[in-house]
């Protein structure tokens, strides 16, 4: 077998890769279905959750925000708003600089949250069940290698 064969039969066609790209959508919706019915989390949109997500470990500025849910900060405002009404988060001025506001998820937003976290990870085990341990570590191997170099912050 000469060279040219050799990478031709390592890489992807693009049949292959259609295939890959339709099983990952196939894996997303398996992950979520049963777990978009949070009472107080229903009828959210993906920038939304991407804040709340956000907040899981704190405080943090709008700034901050709008970059984790790839949004402006006029339209963050908004984000923040609606999910303020909803008494998932509250804001909050820095004692430092009065000029800065941070967003905190409230108690209603963090046990909605951490409800809606754990339906996730339920979800997870059930798609991941057809795999044994072995073949579980490589999938989360695998997946960490191929997100390892992401862009962005990976606590958004």
């Amino acid at each position: 077998m000469n060279v040219k064969q050799e990478s031709a039969d390592a890489a992807f066609s693009q049949q292959e890769l259609a295939e890959l790209a339709l099983e990952l959508r196939r894996m997303w919706h398996a992950m979520v279905v049963g777990v978009q019915h949070t009472p107080n989390l229903e009828g959210l949109q993906r920038q939304q959750f991407w804040v709340l997500g956000a907040l899981s470990e704190g405080s943090r500025r709008m700034s901050d925000l709008a970059e984790c849910a790839q949004t402006s900060q006029a339209s963050l405002t908004g984000i923040v708003d609606r999910l303020e009404e909803r008494g998932l988060v509250e804001r909050v001025r820095s004692e430092e600089d009065r000029r800065v506001v941070h967003v905190a998820l409230t108690a209603i937003g963090r046990d909605e949250l951490q409800a809606k976290h754990a339906r996730m990870l339920q979800r997870l085990e059930d798609v991941l069940s057809p795999l044994d341990p072995t073949e579980r570590r490589e999938f989360a191997r695998l997946i960490a290698r191929i997100t390892a170099g992401a862009p962005g912050d990976p606590h958004c």
